[in-house]
This record gives C-alpha cells, structure tokens and sequence, in this order.
C-alpha cells in the first residue's frame, strides 16, 4: 500500500496539472523582483527630480503670476468699553483692490538645460501685463471711522520665484514710470513678489485715487510650466512659445489655442465670475494669505516632454505579471507537445530575464532615448530567451515559435504603452485574446497523466 501511495504521488508530481500550479506559484513569486523594478523606477525618477529642481535653483522654478494688486493702506478706530469707560484703539489694515481689465500678452523661448543624465524644459518669457484700475470704493471694505492713506497706496505683484527676474521691471501709471521695489510691500509678509508706490513724487497730497490704466514689463526665467491668475474683472491672456508640445493647465482651458511643429499660440478669456474672489478685501497687517486667494484659479501652460521614459517603464511594469504568465504559459504549452521537460529554475531563469528587460529598458532610456532602449532590451530579452527555450527543449522550430511569441509580445506592449488613454482597454483585450488562445490550445492535454492528446475526435 505504501508503495501505491508513492507511485500516487509521483504520478501527481510528475502529471502537467501539478507543474501548471506550480508555474503560476512562480510567477506570483517573480512579483517580488518586479516590485523591486518598480521601486528602482521609482528611485531613478526622484533623483532624476532632484536634478531638475537643482536646474530650477539657477535658473527659474516653476513660474505663477499673481496680480497686480492696489493695495492702500489705512488705520481704523475700534472702540470698546472698559470698566464703563469707552475707549478705542488704532488698527492698521490695508485695502486690497483688484483691476477693472487685465490684459496679458506673452512670447517664452524653451531650451532644454541637462544636468549630469538629467534634462528639463527651462524659459525666458516676455510678459507684458496692461490694464485699468477703477476709483477704489472703501464703503465696500470698512463702514468704521478710518484714515485712508492714499498718498501711501503701492501695486503689488505676486511672482512665485522672484530670483528668475533677469531685468529690472517698471510700473508705468499715466505716462510716469515708476521702478519696482523687493516684496510685496507690506511689513512682515515675505511672499515673493515685487512692488512700486503710486506717484511718489506727490507724497504730500492724500487725495482720492482715481481711475487709472497701468502697465508692466517683465522679463524672467522659469522652468517647467508657467501660470497666470485672473485678477482682473476681465482677464485676458495670450501666451505663444517655440515649445511644440504645450499641455495647458490649471483651472481654465483656453479659449483659443493654435499648435504647430514649431510652437502654439493660446488665448484664454476668463469672467470674474468664473472665481469667486470679489474685487476688494481687506486685510490686517502681517497678513501675507490675501495674495493666495487666487492661487486656485490660476491656468497657463506645462512645457509638457512627451517622451517621459521613468512613467513608460512604470505603465509597462504594471503589466509585468500578465507578460510573464503569457510567456510562462507559451513555454509550457511547448513542453506539454515536447517529448522534452522543462526543469522549474528554468522557468525561473525565463522570468528573470523578462525582468531584467525593464531594468535595461529603464538604464538604456536614461542615456539613449526611450524608443532605441525599448528597441535594443526587447531584442536582447526576445533573442536571448527564444534561443534558451529551443536549446532546452532540443528543437529550433520551437525556439522560433518562441521568438514569435515574443516579437508580438513586445510589440502588443510597445503599442498598448503608445495608447495612453485607451491602454486599459487594450490591455485587457489583450490579456483575454491571450488566455483564450492558451485555454484551446491545451484544451484536449491530459492534465493528469502528462501525455497529450494529438487528435481530436
């Protein structure tokens, strides 16, 4: 009975039905490599980062404008009674008023900056900002007794990185052009910007402002994307570049774009009441949060690369485990109509190597280019394992049926990769088409004895 018991077990050990569980065991072992493929992507990209944000550092970061704002400042007394005796205090506050019209106009060139392996987008943009400021209305803001201090009001711009500014700006109100200073301009707030007081040469008289158009020239360095807020009752920006492939971002889409081989041009046209900011608050000093309440509604233009080689082997690792359990179940469908066994550490080479692929396909994007790497790792990783698989099996007509196998592989992945939006879709085509042809063509193997049927009946 004993030795029933052990021709039992050898002849389950030995049927294809236990090697079929024991490749899948396999292949959800060889999730662990290629986890750490992912975790290595994911290194090479923070470093790669890393880079780019150095680049950033001298030349220009990331660029956002916000404003320009009016601000006045004044005083208001609070009253208050202390042990029945009515006292008050003075507080200082500033106004803050936005344009009736803001127009922006602006023309960046890109080049690309390298530092060590690492590449990224930087610009030099010409900006051009125009518009109307209305009489401020302070029965809007404070209904107390106050003081404004009209001969003390300023225009403040907001500029997300300062030290990508390559000209000195000026502020032209009526003819007069006043420079801009460092700051925003109110004590204690140290958010990046500039500022430039209005008529400083009529300092003497606290008259009432009137209306009064602007307009301001900048010239500044940035990186990656650049970004604009509405701050105008009417606000209208028109961007053009040299960069072929602008992603346009934030929370309006232009109106209008027109994109060439050798750059795009884009209008946007954004209401007042597409955000919800009014025109005029109020703020106490130190109080730098008044110059975020646009931030939200920013929009402009990422200097998108479109070959960004860290997220392509990233999207392709994702579908890892079904490219293995292809080719593992392309190998054993092989070994079940060969009079040749296939030994498990072989399998386990098989998966190895097709995980080596996206390590060489991550190190080789890195220094020649996404499409060549791809092209140079699926060859090597194709090439090598079709002609271990026909050596293993001692037949060449199944080393080139494996070298087909996986020419459509790499190429079903190659594509499913170029899709982008419609990758899922395709890949879950795929992965059925796939298991659909395996399924019927083991379909008549007798899964217990290890010996196939060859006709059907």
């Amino acid at each position: 009975m004993a030795m029933t018991l052990i021709e039992g077990l050898t002849r389950v050990v030995r049927s294809p039905g236990f090697k079929f569980f024991l490749v899948c065991f396999l292949i959800l072992l060889l999730g662990i490599p290629l986890t750490i493929v992912w975790l290595l992507t994911q290194e090479r990209q923070d470093r790669a980062n890393t880079a780019r944000s150095e680049i950033a550092q001298h030349w220009g970061a990331k660029q956002a404008l916000q404003g320009p704002y009016l601000v006045v400042p004044y005083s208001v007394k609070v009253f208050q009674t202390v042990d029945d005796k009515k006292t008050f205090s003075t507080h200082e506050r500033y106004a803050i008023f936005l344009p009736e019209k803001l127009e922006v106009t602006g023309d960046t060139s890109t080049e690309v900056r390298r530092r060590s392996i690492y590449d990224t987008t930087v610009y030099t943009a010409k900006m051009k900002l125009s518009g109307k400021f209305s009489s401020p209305n302070f029965r809007n803001i404070e209904q107390g007794d106050s003081t404004i201090r009209w001969r003390d009001a300023f225009i403040a711009l907001s500029i997300s990185d300062v030290s990508g500014l390559k000209e000195s700006a000026e502020l032209v109100v009526n003819n007069k052009h006043v420079p801009f200073e460092p700051s925003l301009g109110l004590p204690g707030v140290y958010r990046n910007g500039i500022n430039a007081r209005l008529n400083p040469e009529e300092t003497a008289k606290n008259q009432a402002l009137k209306p009064f158009d602007f307009s301001i020239d900048l010239v500044f360095a940035g990186s990656s994307a650049l970004q604009i807020a509405p701050a105008g009752r009417e606000t209208h920006v028109e961007l053009k570049s040299d960069w072929p492939h602008p992603s346009f971002i934030g929370a309006f889409l232009p109106v209008s774009h027109d994109l060439r081989s050798d750059g795009f041009k884009a209008t946007w046209r954004v209401p007042h009441l597409a955000r919800s900011v009014p025109q005029a608050w109020a703020i106490n000093a130190n109080s730098g949060g008044a110059f975020n309440k646009l931030t939200s509604y920013t929009f402009g233009v990422n200097y998108f690369q479109p070959i960004d080689y860290f997220n392509l082997v990233n999207r392709a690792a994702k579908y890892g485990m079904m490219f293995l359990s292809v080719a593992f179940l392309a190998v054993f469908t092989l070994e079940l109509t060969s009079s040749k066994r296939v030994h498990p550490v072989q399998y386990v080479f098989v998966g190895l190597a097709m995980i080596l692929f996206y390590i060489l396909l991550l190190s080789l994007s890195e220094h020649i280019g996404f499409l060549l790497a791809y092209i140079i790792a699926s060859c090597a990783t194709g090439g090598m394992l079709s002609l271990y698989v026909g050596m293993a099996l001692s037949n060449r007509m199944r080393g080139l049926i494996m070298l087909g196998i996986f020419l459509v592989l790499y190429t079903l992945l190659y594509l499913i990769l170029r899709l982008q939006d419609y990758a899922l879709l395709a890949g879950a085509i795929a992965g059925f088409v796939m298991l659909t042809v395996t399924m019927f063509a083991t379909l008549r193997i007798n899964w217990s004895s290890g010996e196939p049927a060859t006709s059907g009946r």
